[in-house]
């Protein structure tokens, strides 16, 4: 019995989601299909993008509260290049990522010279990036995008219902593991996140690896807005809002911690995946779409709740050690 709590604890997410699945199958005869899984996990592509992204970011120790709307600002942006400007969509797909770079390096900067955390600093760019999006939009619907833009949030593989976006989800999912367990660059993203002065001390160069995780998590943010504006067919100023919420409450509940250090790519998909379940499954049962709010919430401090009760049990076995030593 005590192994099976212990896996529970360790896989929360993916047991969750097995449980829902279950659940929403006695609701719905519907829930459990083949085309309705593949319309959750192609909805939550750029869910997962994103997430990818930022988990280097929560991983270290640090949040970011203004990734939706970086994601908001470069998707009107990206839509003005591709219906206005006409450039072409190489062109598009590297200006959109280096901008989201741009964005997410300048947080890390402004939080760097204040000295205070990414977070802080992620309440005022916000705000920024929210009224740009605004001014440059003029708060109106950017359409006409190209086709070739278009495919690569709505371009089907196989003849199916298998998109190019998850295809692309699949490849940077494998990416980013690997980077994290088996480089370099993820065991400095764990140690700042572990410890951040020990890692100072072990030679490592805390503020240059803060750039360069900053860097990444931009670039997958860029990716993540193309796919999101790509799938909608069209981009405005409120596209992308409340994507934050949703990523940080999937990374949570996928085993990230709040304060860095730990995680892995596997429960963080599972994390986000049930995040995009519960609004199908409960909108397939005929519920209000506002009790998915009251749900989501629940649950970001549910796993705020769980995370905090798994750091204070590590504490406690800690110091039981140190005393019966």
């Amino acid at each position: 019995m005590k192994r099976f709590f212990d896996f529970c604890r360790r896989n929360l997410a993916w047991v969750l989601l097995a449980v829902c699945c279950l659940i929403f199958s006695l609701f719905s005869e519907n829930f459990f299909t083949v085309r309705n899984i593949l319309n959750i996990l192609n909805q939550n592509a750029y869910v997962m993008i994103a997430a990818f992204g930022i988990s280097f970011i929560m991983m270290s120790g640090e949040m970011d509260l203004s990734i939706g709307y970086m994601m908001s600002m470069t998707g009107v942006l990206s839509a003005i290049m591709s219906s206005r400007l006409g450039l072409p969509l190489p062109l598009v797909i590297a200006l959109t990522i280096a901008l989201t770079v741009f964005m997410s390096i300048l947080n890390t900067l402004i939080s760097h010279m204040l000295g205070i955390t990414r977070m802080f600093v992620s309440f005022g760019t916000m705000t920024v990036y929210q009224g740009l999006s605004f001014i440059i939009s003029q708060s109106k619907t950017i359409s006409g995008l190209s086709a070739g833009y278009k495919y690569i949030g709505q371009g089907a593989l196989f003849g199916s219902g298998f998109t190019f976006a998850l295809l692309l989800t699949i490849v940077l999912g494998v990416a980013v593991s690997f980077v994290l367990n088996k480089t370099y660059f993820g065991r400095y993203v764990f140690a700042l996140g572990g410890n951040p002065d020990a890692a100072r001390l072990a030679g490592i160069n805390v503020r240059k690896i803060q750039i360069y995780i900053a860097g990444v998590a931009g670039a997958f943010l860029g990716i993540a807005s193309l796919v999101l504006t790509a799938r909608v067919g069209s981009a405005a100023a409120t596209t992308a809002m409340g994507t934050e919420f949703t990523v940080i409450s999937g990374l949570l509940l996928g085993g990230v911690s709040i304060r860095g250090g730990e995680g892995k790519i596997n429960g963080c998909i599972a994390g986000i995946l049930l995040i995009g379940l519960l609004g199908n499954g409960m909108q397939m049962a005929g519920m209000n779409v506002y009790w998915q709010f009251v749900a989501k919430g629940a649950i970001m401090l549910a796993t705020i709740g769980f995370d905090t009760y798994q750091m204070q049990r590590r504490t406690a076995q800690l110091n039981a050690r140190k005393e019966s030593a």
